[in-house]
């Protein structure tokens, strides 16, 4: 067992102990809203439709519902599986609203009202809840009502043409980037409204929209020439964008980012690397001369690069101060073992699946790496013990499971 799983303490769930979050999302964006949610301690309850998530069949599937992606999107969880097309479903579903903290759901707006599920439904049952939802687009864009999943989102923010290739066709980053950066902000904004609950007693509705969210995200460094008004014209920071501009390095035996920052750095590297002279140049010495001449300064790195080995070039660094990292593969990131030494990533016993690898939530509180300490659960697993806690008795969440309103434990997907 790793050491770092053994040290870490309740402490690492119990930033949100006694918060109960109700989590109608699927898929990723939603789900790792409340994964975080739930790697600091509150108690997610998951509501899954009949079929169950469809995420538990994405990906490498090691047993039947319980594939890869799922499994780091809803560990400590808590699977109840509802039918919200029938009455009887809604009901079971607004009695657990009815306990809960928070409620967030990735259900386009319309069908939220057809199902009785809107902001005002909701807060009529519990006024104090707070009402969160992973859309699209927000509700005063243009777009409101449109489908969005990563892709369209990659597309629509600037993302994919800012990634295209030389050959000017845009492309897709290989992650789901639009997913992951909206989860998080969506995350941050619960976190923040529960505060303000905690001050002024007062719930409220959260809406954080992907485009919005990850529009946002691009143009903190991009907006440029339109930050002001009237606009200089100009949009896009050229040290990201341009092919002078920051670069990957061809070392000796593999491939390397570096970048001196100071006057003192960049003077330090080229009497290291044969080029003394360069430490007076007025292109090292005055910060907006070498910001003009950053293109010609990233050449002169690349000229060298090749003379070294990238740990020669990492050891180089560390001494003078400036970043150098290795360009890792995923496979190389995935076997870290600076993961397992910091808690980031560990293997945990999953009855039914074997034994999982574990990551963890944005932090360390105390030391410790917020996880949850549950695994993800099985479909409808906890269906039976949450409706018991809600109040119903044996022969009703039989009697809903027999009408189809909700599945219990042991059902197929």
């Amino acid at each position: 067992m790793n050491p770092a799983e053994t040290s870490a303490k309740p402490a690492d769930a119990s930033l949100l102990t006694g918060v109960r979050v109700i989590d109608l999302t699927t898929v990723v964006f939603g789900p790792l809203t409340t994964q975080i949610l739930a790697d600091y301690g509150a108690d997610v309850i998951k509501i899954e439709p009949p079929e169950g998530d469809i995420m538990r069949h994405a990906g490498s599937v090691a047993s039947d519902g319980m594939g890869c992606i799922f499994l780091n999107l809803n560990r400590g969880k808590r699977s109840v599986a509802i039918d919200l097309k029938k009455p009887d479903g809604r009901a079971v579903l607004r009695k657990l609203i009815s306990t809960a903290d928070v409620f967030i759901h990735n259900v386009r707006r319309g069908a939220m009202d057809r199902l009785d599920l809107s902001y005002e439904a909701v807060s009529a049952i519990n006024p104090r809840i707070l009402y969160c939802t992973a859309t699209g687009f927000a509700k005063g864009n243009t777009r409101a009502d449109a489908a969005a999943i990563d892709d369209v989102i990659q597309t629509s923010s600037g993302l994919a043409a800012l990634n295209a290739g030389e050959d000017g066709v845009p492309r897709f980053v290989q992650s789901l980037l639009a997913d992951k950066v909206a989860g998080m902000g969506l995350a941050c904004a619960v976190l923040a409204a529960l505060y303000r609950r905690t001050v002024t007693g007062r719930g409220g509705l959260v809406d954080v929209p992907m485009y919005e969210t990850l529009a946002a995200f691009m143009l903190i460094e991009h907006l440029q020439g339109e930050s002001y008004e009237p606009s200089r014209g100009e949009v896009g920071y050229h040290r990201v964008m341009s092919a002078r501009g920051r670069r990957i390095y061809t070392a000796k035996d593999g491939y390397v980012a570096m970048t001196p920052y100071s006057g003192v750095q960049w003077a330090q590297f080229f009497r290291e690397t044969g080029r003394p002279e360069l430490a007076d140049d007025v292109r090292i010495t005055n910060a907006v001369e070498r910001n003009a001449h950053v293109g010609e300064l990233y050449d002169m790195i690349a000229s060298v690069a090749g003379t070294r080995t990238v740990a020669e070039w990492e050891a180089l660094a560390s001494r003078f101060g400036f970043p150098a990292q290795r360009v890792n593969s995923l496979a190389d990131v995935a076997l870290d073992p600076d993961l397992a030494t910091t808690g980031t990533l560990v293997a945990r016993e999953h009855a039914g699946v074997g034994r999982t690898r574990m990551l963890a939530s944005p932090g360390f509180f105390d030391g410790a790496a917020a996880r949850h300490p549950g695994v993800a659960p099985k479909f409808a697993e906890h269906t039976q013990a949450v409706l018991a806690e809600a109040g119903y008795s044996a022969a009703d969440i039989e009697r809903y499971a027999a009408s189809g309103a909700v599945r219990l434990a042991g059902a197929k997907t």
